[in-house]
């Protein structure tokens, strides 16, 4: 199922009431020139659900002119549109239908936060497309956020409908795993991504952020045997580094990251212990790290492809400590035009992971957990 979300034009500010505030001029139009690229990109939804308050009627009515489509008015899209309304408008529908609501914010933005786990806000008149994920209209891929200002530049363009889809691609696909049992919407968005936006850079107080959570993560006798080396795409000479200690397959995608890092092991206790886990512990920090930057839209992608004599040789790292993992952070991009074609499919890939029953054991090696069976028919 397709479900599409529009927030209502630019309305007038003052009316008799809030139910009879109407487009304005400039509403009115750029609602039109955005239902002119919808139906060039070939939208069609079965069914548009509107609000019945006037500004939301107007905008679904000029939509569905263009669309050739019918409205229906309903309370169920007004203020307060929940999760439980979708469920509810949708409920009969085909599986395969595409559906448009018409409606207002806090609602609008709400929903696609809340059914995709990507905080967005949406701008009057801007569009949402969802994919839904499965059958329930509970979880869906965000597909399209199309503001209005793009509807602008697009509405005189003449290029072919593919093209013109690949220019609204305001996010990009966000990859979510089928999974058997319910995860932290964390959790079910955290990949490896290679295509990072090359404009986009993360701020200190992110950065600061990021690291902090790293910092606290659990440690074997809190020995805290992690350290990082971070060199921020702003400061060229220290990115230029860090760039250089990658092996070169990395290098091409890892170069318009928005930051880089070398984490590193304290291999000892003392002088004469090792610790086994300290591997482990940074294992723990980093992962503390990729959620932390996930919770503020930043994708995390660790690589063993380095080269941890050279990383030790140019950053005079001691003999008692370890070069173990190569970060790349950075925020997403759908533009992939700087990664070559065995990196677009990569990025395009669906995730695959072993099943419970070939990592979880119990009695003897590779025997699988009686307790994952219990409940299957």
């Amino acid at each position: 199922m397709r479900l599409y979300f529009l927030r209502h034009g630019i309305a007038e500010e003052l009316a008799t009431s809030d139910f009879a505030r109407e487009l304005t001029k400039r509403g009115r139009r750029r609602v039109a020139t955005s239902a002119k690229v919808m139906k060039r990109l070939g939208i069609a939804p079965s069914h548009i659900f509107s609000s019945p308050r006037l500004r939301a009627r107007q905008t679904a009515e000029i939509t569905a002119k263009a669309l050739d489509k019918n409205v229906t008015l309903t309370e169920a899209v007004n203020f307060g549109f929940d999760l439980a309304d979708v469920r509810r408008l949708t409920k009969d529908l085909d599986a395969e239908a595409e559906i448009m609501f018409v409606g207002h914010n806090p609602d609008m933005s709400l929903l696609v936060s809340e059914i995709t786990g990507v905080d967005v806000s949406m701008k009057k008149g801007g569009l949402a497309r969802i994919d839904v994920i499965g059958g329930a209209v509970d979880e869906g891929e965000l597909v399209w956020l199309i503001a209005p200002k793009v509807f602008d530049t697009l509405g005189d363009k003449t290029m072919p409908a593919e093209a013109l889809i690949s220019d609204l691609l305001a996010t990009p696909a966000q990859k979510l795993p089928t999974t058997a049992q319910p995860l932290h919407d964390l959790i079910k968005h955290r990949w490896s991504p290679v295509g990072f936006d090359r404009d986009r850079d993360i701020d200190r107080e992110t950065l600061l952020s990021i690291l902090e959570a790293a910092r606290w993560a659990a440690s074997s006798f809190n020995l805290q045997p992690w350290r990082f080396i971070v060199a921020p795409r702003g400061n060229a000479t220290e990115f230029q580094k860090i760039l250089s200690v990658l092996r070169e397959g990395n290098q091409t995608w890892a170069r318009h990251a928005a930051v880089l890092m070398i984490a590193v092991i304290q291999k000892f206790r003392e002088p004469d212990a090792p610790n086994r886990h300290a591997a482990h512990d940074l294992g723990l920090a980093v992962s503390q790290m990729v959620l932390q930057a996930l919770d503020q839209g930043v994708y995390v992608h660790q690589m063993a492809g380095f080269f941890p004599d050279k990383a030790r040789e140019i950053y005079r790292i001691p003999a008692e400590y370890e070069a173990f993992t190569a970060i790349a952070l950075g925020y997403r991009t759908a533009n992939l035009d700087h990664l070559g074609e065995g990196q677009r499919e990569r990025e395009a890939a669906p995730r695959q992971r072993l099943e419970l029953s070939d990592i979880v054991f119990s009695g003897s090696w590779a025997q699988p957990a009686a307790f994952l069976a219990e409940g299957k028919a």
